[in-house]
């Protein structure tokens, strides 16, 4: 018999880590299998042990896959559920590491046949370089990961996510897409433009060539993000146009009264620099917690992993995903909402 199988779409850092982190389970009784257009990219996730076997093709890699995992671009993710919707086998559980969620849970709606479940997921962890090579089989430990199931994702597909994600030491935080996509925008997508735009901006000076000799460490990581995957920075800001101008618009008006501050002088800016320095060391001590809702108790990662992996924390999650199918399917006006909220 053979054993059950688990294949992850695109083979660069994001993919190539979940690969690590899953082939390091001494327990483990899964096939991993690999696909991807680079095949330097396949060769390289392999001989890191990241991934069994390498699939020629996506008919291939979703031969009998119980568990397909879906870590590209989201724009070349939509290409995958178009293209690869008639190889999914029956009951198979497709996830995703995409870095916005509304549009892809409507693609999936679109492209996946009915006895195929998509979650989505987004893992709150990375690095500014991409490949295989810059992976790490625990760059998800301690991270958080939001959860996004579809409207008709039953508690098996769930718990399969869950528990995947538990297995790679990673905290699974279920949340609907608007509201991902709404704050993923302010503190990831924005400091990609921050980054980029100080950059950009220095670089582009006359002063660039004596300016370039006294960077130090507070320029290197404030525009660290500025050499992150091009294309992914791409995609991110054409699926989530309109939270990402709303961030941008409201961070240009924090430069306005941060200049305004300066030019007034006196207390104004000393007591701006005290607050915000507050501020950042309480979220930096203290962190903020936020559960999963209740539902039934989550098996450990050391427990059998279901038929591949396991999870909990179900019910709550069918409940809050299925009212969420029911209105606004593309998400923009909870978006607009959520960012009308924040004004």
């Amino acid at each position: 018999m053979s054993r059950p199988r688990i294949t992850i779409v695109g083979t660069g850092l994001i993919g190539t880590s979940v690969g690590l982190g899953l082939a390091a389970r001494t327990d483990r009784n899964y096939e991993i299998v690999g696909v991807d257009r680079e095949q330097r990219h396949l060769r390289d996730a392999k001989k890191a042990g990241a991934i069994d076997r390498i699939a020629g093709s996506l008919e291939e890699a979703f031969d009998s896959a119980g568990l397909v995992i879906i870590a590209v671009p989201v724009q070349a993710a939509r290409h995958i559920l178009q293209e690869g919707g008639r190889y999914f086998a029956d009951g198979a559980v497709v996830t995703d590491t995409c870095s916005t969620k509304s549009d892809i849970l409507r693609w999936a709606a679109e492209h996946l046949p009915d006895h195929v479940q998509f979650v989505g997921g987004h893992p709150m962890a990375g690095k500014e370089k991409s490949g295989p090579g810059a992976a790490a089989g625990d760059l998800f430990r301690g991270a958080t990961w939001a959860i996004t199931p579809s409207p008709r994702a039953d508690e098996s597909a769930v718990s399969t996510v869950l528990g995947m994600v538990e297995s790679l030491g990673a905290n699974p935080l279920y949340i609907d897409p608007a509201e991902h996509d709404t704050y993923v925008a302010a503190v990831s997508h924005l400091p990609i433009l921050v980054s980029v735009g100080l950059f950009r901006m220095i670089r582009d000076s006359r002063g660039w060539e004596d300016a370039s000799l006294l960077a130090g460490p507070g320029f290197r990581d404030v525009t660290r993000l500025a050499s992150g995957e091009p294309t992914m920075s791409r995609d991110i800001m054409a699926t989530n146009r309109d939270a990402v101008l709303h961030w941008l618009d409201r961070f240009q008006e924090e430069l306005s009264l941060i200049r305004h501050a300066i030019v007034e002088g006196g207390d104004a800016v000393g007591d701006l620099f005290k607050s915000t320095a507050l501020d950042r060391d309480t979220f930096i001590l203290n962190p903020p917690q936020r559960r999963m809702p209740d539902g039934p108790a989550a098996p450990s990662a050391q427990d059998q992993i279901g038929q591949l992996l396991g999870g909990g924390a179900y019910w709550k999650l069918k409940e809050m995903s299925d009212r969420l199918g029911k209105t606004d399917d593309d998400g923009s006006e909870r978006r607009r909402q959520m960012a009308a909220r924040d004004d």
